[in-house]
Formats: structure tokens, sequence, C-alpha cells
């Protein structure tokens, strides 16, 4: 009897163990190789990468001054007073719209703070099991539509996501509204990602088109695509007509609306 119950809970252990690793192997195929952090402190907005691959940790810092866009209406305020505004219209869910709008970043983690240096604290334990870490910092020292030719750099060169570097999907851009400059508008904002974006296009008069998302077969499964699918709430569907690795993005008047594009505009 004794043998058995051992035998038993030995079947059980190898199965949790196995389980265990199912899970943990199907949330790394979720994630990128990188790990990112957006802050949003009493101090203002920052940003921070910590890249395994390339041992770096680099920060992107914003003065107080400077001024960041709040897509949905609400137009653009300080970096300084940018969690008042939200706290006070009870909208710190768009804090994430904030980031990937104006900086082209998507996180893995959103930290409400203090102090914009706050997340050491919290994550300090990934700077210990990587202590070959080079650190860096960036400012942005004007309004974010002022900075776009830093921040094209910068993001590219150092919060780029590494794993969308290495899948190296081909995207395309499609604006099917009559609304000037939004398909070179997102194109920065996926190109700062680390796609690799082949055409960017205007179909005007096709404004029923309906938002979607396009990709070919060999796209199906990577990171690169379930974080697409993250950012723009659309339609998504396999085209047979796209090459393997490819998506294409048609935006419509409703994405347009939902951000208020035209209110990025001064």
């Amino acid at each position: 009897m004794k043998k058995n119950k051992k035998i038993f809970l030995l079947i059980l252990l190898i199965v949790i163990i196995g389980l265990l690793c199912v899970f943990l192997i199907t949330k790394k195929e979720k994630q990128g190789s990188d790990f990112k952090i957006a802050i949003l402190a009493n101090d203002g907005v920052s940003l921070v990468s910590i890249s395994k691959e390339r041992k770096m940790v680099n920060m992107l810092k914003v003065s107080p001054e400077a001024k960041l866009w709040i897509p949905g209406g609400l137009g653009w305020y300080r970096n300084v007073v940018i969690k008042k505004i939200l706290k006070q219209e009870n909208k710190t869910d768009l804090f994430e719209d904030i980031v990937f709008f104006n900086f082209g970043f998507k996180a893995d983690k959103v930290i409400l703070a203090e102090n914009v240096d706050d997340w050491k604290n919290i994550y300090w334990w990934k700077l210990v099991f990587g202590n070959n870490f080079l650190f860096k910092d960036e400012l942005v020292k004007n309004d974010i539509d002022l900075s776009e030719d830093f921040l094209n750099e910068v993001m590219i060169r150092d919060f780029a996501e590494t794993r969308v570097i290495n899948e190296d999907l081909k995207l395309s851009i499609i604006n099917t509204t009559d609304i000037n400059g939004l398909a070179n508008f997102m194109t920065k904002r996926f190109e700062r990602l680390g796609f690799s974006v082949i055409l960017v296009g205007n179909e005007i008069g096709e404004n029923n088109k309906e938002c979607q998302i396009l990709y070919g077969k060999e796209a199906a499964s990577t990171y690169s695509l379930s974080l697409v699918k993250k950012i723009i709430n659309c339609p998504t569907k396999e085209d047979v007509g796209l090459n393997g690795n490819e998506i294409e993005i048609y935006f419509d008047g409703r994405f347009s609306e939902v951000i208020h594009y035209p209110s990025y505009k001064k």
C-alpha cells in the first residue's frame, strides 16, 4: 500500500512539473526578449528597457515642462502634471496609450509611483541577476512633437524590442481615411518598437474600409503579431495573398476618432 502511494505521489509530481514546464514555455512564447517598464510618477513619465541579450538597462526621462500628448481627446499637458490629470479624470488606464502614441513603447509592466526612479525598488532583483548590465540614460528636453527626430533615433537604437527585431516581420501601414499624416505617425511608432516597415500608403476613397490586421502564414505564431494585436484593437485574419512574414495594418476613420489623432497637431 505504501509502495503504491509513493508511486502515485511520484507520478503526480512528474505531472505537476510537466504542467509547470508547459506553462513557463507558453508564457515565454507570449513575452518579448526584453523587460519593459513604464513609470507614471508625481515627477513625470519615464521608460525603462532591461535587455539581457544586449546587456543594457536603458532609461528615458522627460523634462518636467516638456509636453506629452494624451490621446482620446484630452490633448497636450506638461510632463510633471500627467499623473495628476489622469487621476483627476479617472483615466489612469490611458497611460499605456500615452506611452505607445508618444514614444512607440509597449510596456510589460506599468508602475504608478512617487518618483520615476522608484522602479529600482520594485525590480531590483532583475538588476541583481544581471550584474554585467551597462546603464544608459536619455532625456527628452522638448515637447514630444518637437522631439520626433530625437525619439526616432533613441527609441530604435536603445528601446526597440529585441524579439521583434529578430523575428524581422515586414509591416505595411495603410491609412484609409482622408486625415493627413496618420500612416506616417503610426509608422514611426511601430519602427520604434523594432518593426521593419516596407510600405506606408494611403487609400483615399476607402473610408468605408474597416480597421483590420492581415498577416501571412509564418507570422501567425510570432510574438510580433501578438504585440500588434495588443496595440491595435482591430479584426485580424490570415491572408494567403501575403508573403509568410508580412503584416498589413489598415487604419480607418473610427481608429482616428478613438485616439483623436488630429489633436496631436498643435
